[in-house]
């Protein structure tokens, strides 16, 4: 099917009204939740994001969302425009099951997982995540389970929700439901400084959660949190293991290798590839899945079933990047070492900024190689304070209405970090301008007063850092 879609651009997919139409942009935010939703006046999204191509934005965001390309919008409405031009309700599902059918089988075999795995598509990461931890509870029926994940902070709010069966969006988030019986607990990859914890002090942590847990202790291997850590490197022995791989920041071998193990593998297509916001997939080893009842299964989440038109066109789009990166794959690593050692430069010659360490990478590939760069801000009034993530919160939408979209602010420790990601789209744009107008936005930042000083009034329980 997707080979076939390149004809709709010589026929039906020629009128660019039916391209740009409000139909299609519609279809294009369906099936997803609250984050996916533009705001009327703006157009924008949470993330800052229009459902649009916008071609005059400077991306650096790809660890948080990015606007959908202008090769994967034309894409995505192609399939729309074939996908309208059917003439009967029978004949769009079946263009619907062989489009869900092809983006599958692509994703088999970019991820090496043929013969490892079934795709089950879903409309989020988080949604994905959910599907998971449903289907492994599914496994032994009403006996208790403890997730144990890295703390909320580098990896979303809605994971520990997730991660216990629950809803993490809409009016029912966060109620309890009596059919699972699913507790969470959170660990702390980073000290109040902001300084990575080691390795070993991690493993131990979750080890010891482990040890401790009621019912099964299933973890959360998050290769790849919103500051690039991997935690834990070592998962407990005995534990179930699910692998969080959303950024997509992974080799296909490694996620190959956790399908043999049996570990279920979570990826976007929205986050390293810069495909559209939202495009969640569950990489489920064969053989092991148990069918849930549909009442028990997120929206879209049912291998089976096929997924709704918001999931196929947005994975429709975010197919188009990760072909692009299999052609650009071999140079990868080297682009980015190179662009990434810009970036810690332009960091550290800036004595408003404070770089924050991410994980050590243990190899030469380009999944080896740093691609999120995080730094806090200096108070510009108390020096000694870095800017929580509330604070940084004007600056990340100060900078986005100035064309250069960074990932938005995260929380590290007791203050609060922005985020310069590198993304699968990078390594195809021939021009270096973006990227140093990226480098030039670092450089001004902390050189102007950005908020009042009562914005930044230190708290009186001391939260002044030692620097």
């Amino acid at each position: 099917m997707l080979s076939n879609m390149s004809r709709a651009r010589g026929g039906l997919g020629s009128n660019l009204a039916l391209f740009h139409s409000d139909h299609f942009v519609s279809g294009l935010l369906s099936d997803g939740d609250s984050r996916i939703h533009t705001e009327g006046r703006s157009g924008l999204n949470k993330y800052l994001c229009r459902a649009t191509p916008s071609p005059e934005l400077i991306c650096a965001s790809s660890c948080t969302a990015s606007p959908i390309s202008q090769t994967g919008f034309d894409r995505a409405a192609d399939f729309f425009a074939l996908l309208t031009s059917a003439a009967t309700p029978h004949a769009r599902r079946i263009l619907m099951a062989e489009q869900a059918n092809s983006i599958e089988h692509c994703l088999l075999r970019h991820f090496k997982a043929v013969n490892l795995a079934e795709v089950i598509l879903c409309p989020s990461g988080t949604d994905a995540l959910l599907t998971t931890a449903r289907l492994l509870a599914a496994e032994r029926p009403g006996a208790p389970m403890t997730a144990i994940l890295p703390s909320a902070s580098e990896t979303g709010t809605g994971v520990p929700l997730a991660a216990t069966c629950r809803d993490f969006d809409g009016q029912h988030r966060g109620k309890p439901r009596p059919d699972y019986d699913v507790r969470a607990v959170e660990v702390a990859l980073r000290a109040a400084n902001g300084a990575p914890l080691a390795d070993d002090a991690v493993d131990s942590a979750f080890a010891a959660a482990a040890s401790h847990a009621k019912g099964r202790p299933v973890v959360y291997l998050t290769h790849g949190s919103k500051t690039d850590l991997i935690a834990p490197r070592t998962p407990p022995a005995g534990a179930d293991v699910i692998v969080d791989a959303c950024q997509a920041r992974i080799d296909p071998t490694c996620v190959a290798a956790f399908l043999r193990r049996g570990w279920p593998v979570i990826i976007t297509g929205s986050k390293f590839f810069g495909g559209p916001a939202f495009s969640g997939a569950v990489l489920f080893p064969l053989g092991r899945r148990v069918s849930l009842p549909p009442q028990r299964i997120p929206s879209g989440g049912a291998a089976g079933h096929t997924p709704g038109l918001g999931m196929i066109l947005r994975w429709t789009a975010a197919l188009d990047a990760i072909e692009r990166f299999s052609s650009v794959g071999p140079s990868a690593a080297a682009f980015l070492q190179q662009r990434g050692a810009s970036i810690r430069r332009a960091i550290a010659a800036n004595p408003a900024l404070v770089p924050i360490a991410s994980a050590t990478r243990r190899g030469f590939g380009w999944a080896d190689q740093p691609s999120i760069f995080t730094f806090a801000i200096r108070d510009p009034v108390v020096r000694a304070r870095l800017l929580t993530a509330m604070e940084l919160r004007p600056i990340y939408e100060r900078l986005a209405g100035e064309g250069k979209l960074l990932g938005q602010p995260a929380e590290i420790g007791a203050f609060g970090g922005l985020r310069v990601a590198l993304g699968a789209r990078d390594l195809d744009q021939d021009s270096p301008d973006g990227f140093e107008q990226v480098i030039c936005a670092i450089g001004a930042l902390g050189r102007e007063r950005v908020a009042s000083p009562s914005d930044f009034a230190v708290a009186a329980s001391g939260s002044a850092l030692p620097l």
